[in-house]
């Protein structure tokens, strides 16, 4: 059997394209506070750290990005004698070479770090990720120069909530009431004279350890024609410091469970039937942190 020269040339290049690995999928970046505070004075130093946790061990580039402008590679990237203007969302992301084709594998992009750079003279220290209801927490009146305070006055959305002559204020529980916007104004005296400051609005973030679920229907729609297929899915979200839980889920119709729990979120009815009308709610359950939470009920109408 003949091949033209050509033919032979693709065949072999299919040949090569066929015996290489498959391209890795891609991992995230994550960014760390390696030394300072990502809410700081100005003329103070920080150092954000870019790394690939799920692929620790490759020769990875880090390109730095400001609102999605590229900055530099680096892996450490620096702010020394930091200025009011350098304040933004800053992003990185991994870049390193492989052996299949296209040669170059990206990592996801981090999650944005914003980085605050405070010209005044007070400045609240505020938890720098999430917190969740029953940790503890702390914010910091922190003023500039670190004179001696006379009274610190803390604020949250607005209204005074604690008055001390401590920078400190301490929070033993969380609850989701906690969530909100925090500053602080601090007084103290130099040189025999008092003087006054007041922070600008930081946000804190409360989030409780398993969501409350919401019931949705696939299609989005609360009448479907008899025949047709409806995806009931249960959406929530697990927030846990340790790894390893799992969330079970559960689907009654009219209070009647719909068959034992599962490790997926979505329940098919298949071939909806006039029977399958009804209200339709879904439970969800982490055995291991004794934590369980209900949807509300979704009505389901079923057409001929």
């Amino acid at each position: 059997m003949d091949f033209l020269p050509g033919s032979v040339a693709v065949l072999a290049l299919f040949a090569i394209v066929k015996s290489q690995d498959p391209t890795p999928l891609p991992v995230l970046a994550k960014i760390t506070v390696q030394t300072g505070e990502a809410r700081l004075f100005s003329e103070e130093d920080v150092q954000l750290k870019c790394s690939i946790p799920d692929d620790p061990g490759a020769n990875w580039k880090y390109h730095w990005f400001q609102y999605g402008k590229r900055l530099k590679t680096t892996e450490v990237y620096s702010f020394k004698n930091a200025a009011v203007q350098q304040s933004g969302n800053y992003t990185c992301q991994g870049e390193k070479d492989i052996e299949a084709w296209p040669y170059s594998l990206n990592s996801l992009p981090s999650e944005p770090i914003t980085v605050h750079v405070d010209g005044g003279w007070a400045l609240l220290r505020v938890p720098a990720e999430p917190v969740l209801i029953e940790e503890s927490m702390t914010l910091t009146c922190r003023v500039r120069d670190e004179p001696v305070l006379v009274d610190v006055i803390f604020y949250k959305d607005d209204v005074e909530i604690y008055k001390s002559k401590s920078k400190d204020l301490v929070f033993k529980s969380l609850t989701l009431k906690d969530q909100g916007f925090y500053s602080c104004r601090a007084t103290w005296t130099q040189r025999f004279e008092f003087h006054s400051a007041q922070s600008q609005p930081a946000f804190v973030t409360v989030l409780d350890k398993l969501v409350t679920p919401v019931l949705k229907l696939e299609p989005k729609k609360s009448s479907v024609k008899r025949g047709d297929n409806v995806v009931l899915r249960c959406v929530t979200q697990l927030n846990a410091r340790e790894k390893g839980h799992s969330i079970d889920y559960y689907f009654f119709k009219d209070e009647e469970r719909l068959g034992p729990s599962s490790s997926h979120e979505a329940y098919t009815i298949q071939r909806a039937e006039e029977n399958d009308a009804g209200f339709y709610t879904c439970k969800v359950r982490v055995r291991t942190l004794h934590l369980e939470k209900w949807s509300d009920q979704v009505e389901l109408r079923v057409r001929k």
